[in-house]
């Protein structure tokens, strides 16, 4: 099943079942929708303010019990402030009560201080086109609207309540409609701002929404900030239960790995389509495709995370079909070469045994039928095991391998146990890693410098050289043998195949299904001074 025809759970991402009843409550509830940014700026600029206007009224406001009843607004302005800061660290997004908090206790704060400095004719009355252009912001064109009219009511009121002649007086009345103009246009355009960025927004969720690739965003502490509903799909849980919660709690790594979007924050490198097992919220284990995009700041530092994932479960269980299928058809084919290449070990262990049976032999002539028969077997049980190596199903139990560690390795195993070699080891500053077995990735590597070494007869160079070539490592093993003639390159990696007087011909066959096996690719090279050129290419992690 595909990620486009999967059922969603009822509640993944606020569904079909939800989503209309929620519409309705943020359209008159809504929450910011914007850059973070500017709720870090709204706070910061509320408490400058509360701290001005304290002090500014202190020798304004004449009577004691006015000056005490101010002062307790603003400690209570201030508190809510200080818990909007708290709010706004620990999640990085205030929600839609705080935000209605803050507004009216925001208006009420700048009422209160206008109508005890003058009322209408105080110059904090200008402070109100701050509040509405607050509300326009943070929550939309109708709420800027609505503290616009409540404004344009104290005004109102405040003229009516200090006894002034509203006909005879024009000053008044233009001063008046010069506040309403501003308060109303100041609703529109903060109002219009935020219904462009929320449209915009609302754009980009409902493409995401569609896709069937998971994407999650999650920040520098690994808290997931969004995800949208293939997402929620693929981890058999609803989007509340994903956003706001940590990264490596929604994906829980079924092998007891770390979460690679953590290892991705702490490294400061990405992953691409990274084969990543994930235990669902269900229990379900699930293959997972995984790429990683970090977003910069302008600073060049990470400022959050995109992960982008697919179910590769059925894929998966498709490719091993494949390989199963093909593994089957070569060994069906490989049944009449190994009849073949056991029928002549066995005919010659067959004629030394009757040799031996008819008691006419020499004692030098036993011994040298016996010397062939042990040969034989030895050579008939290679034959054997090496078939058996190809045929198995490899089980790969993947891990972090580092190719540089692998290749230091084989350096030390031949170098010191043969002086006439010379090799050298060439990689990058930074050491290269693969997503694999690290048994049967020591194999490969030990049975290509193997057959270098041989084809040098344990005496020249051998470069191994590894590289970044894009999303892949590629792998070189470069000898100074006598290299392998054009007509035989393509038929090296058939099993039973070999230029040896002695070989089996299965080396390169084990290597080829290994590579294979970590959706790699070998092929061979002749090198233009002489020498052969074998290259392995396996798809690398963590990459930049």
């Amino acid at each position: 099943m595909t990620d486009a025809h999967r059922e969603l759970p009822p509640d993944a991402g606020g569904g079909a079942r939800v989503r209309p009843a929620r519409e309705k409550v943020n359209a008159l509830w809504p929450s910011y929708d914007g850059p973070v940014g500017m709720l870090w700026f709204t706070g910061i600029a509320r408490i400058s303010l509360l701290v001005l206007m304290a002090g500014g009224t202190r020798k304004m406001v004449v009577d004691p019990l006015a000056h005490y009843v101010l002062i307790a607004t603003f400690v209570v302005a201030l508190v809510c402030s200080v818990w909007y800061f708290v709010t706004l660290r620990r999640g990085r997004i205030v929600s839609a009560t705080l935000t209605w908090t803050q507004v009216f206790i925001d208006f009420g704060v700048v009422a209160m201080t206008v109508n005890f400095t003058g009322g209408q004719a105080s110059f904090f009355t200008s402070l109100l086109v701050i509040v509405i252009l607050e509300a326009g912001v943070l929550m939309g064109l109708v709420q800027g609207f609505l503290f616009a009219t409540l404004s344009a009511a104290f005004v109102s009121v405040a003229v009516l309540l200090s006894g002034q002649t509203l006909p005879d007086n024009f000053t008044l009345w233009y001063n008046m409609l010069v506040q309403f103009i501003a308060f109303f246009f100041t609703a529109f355009v903060s109002g219009y701002w935020n219904l462009r960025l929320g449209r915009m927004r609302q754009f980009q969720r409902e493409i995401l929404d569609n896709m069937s690739s998971g994407f999650l965003i999650a920040d520098l502490r690994g808290r997931v900030l969004s995800a949208n509903h293939a997402a929620c799909a693929i981890l058999d849980c609803s989007q509340d239960e994903i956003v706001g919660g940590d990264v490596a709690s929604v994906l829980v790594s079924a092998s007891g790995a770390e979460c690679p979007v953590l290892t991705a924050l702490r490294e400061r490198r990405d992953y691409t389509s990274y084969e990543f097992p994930v235990r669902s919220a269900k229990g379900n284990v699930r293959l997972i495709g995984l790429t990683t995009n970090r977003l910069l700041d302008r600073k060049g530092n990470t400022s959050t995370v995109i992960v982008s994932f697919s179910d590769l479960t059925e894929v998966a269980r498709m490719r091993q079909e494949l390989q199963h299928q093909d593994r089957m058809a070569v060994i069906g084919e490989l049944a009449a070469e190994l009849a073949h290449e056991i029928r002549n070990p066995v005919t010659s262990i067959r004629g030394a045994m009757e040799e031996l049976r008819m008691g006419t032999a020499s004692e030098k002539v036993a011994e040298r039928l016996a010397v062939i028969a042990v040969r034989e077997s030895d050579h008939l049980n290679e034959i054997v095991t090496g078939f058996l190596e190809f045929a198995r199903n490899p089980e790969i139990e993947r891990q972090r391998v580092s190719l540089g560690g692998l290749a230091l390795e084989m350096k030390h195993l031949f170098g010191d146990r043969h002086p006439g070699l010379r090799i050298a080891v060439v990689s990058p500053d930074k050491d290269c890693f693969v997503q694999g077995d690290p048994t049967q990735l020591r194999q490969l590597f030990l049975n290509l410098v193997q057959n270098a070494v041989e084809a040098m007869d344990f005496w020249g160079s051998l470069v191994i050289c590894i590289r970044h070539s894009g999303a892949t490592v590629e792998i070189r093993f470069d000898d100074e043998g006598p290299g392998i003639p054009p007509d035989k390159v393509a038929r090296i990696f058939e099993p039973f195949y070999t230029g040896k007087e002695r070989g089996v011909g299965m080396g390169l066959a084990i290597c080829n299904r290994i590579v294979t096996a970590h959706n790699g690719a070998i092929q061979a090279a002749a090198r233009p001074g002489g020498g052969t050129s074998m290259i392995v290419r396996l798809p690398a992690v963590n990459l930049e």
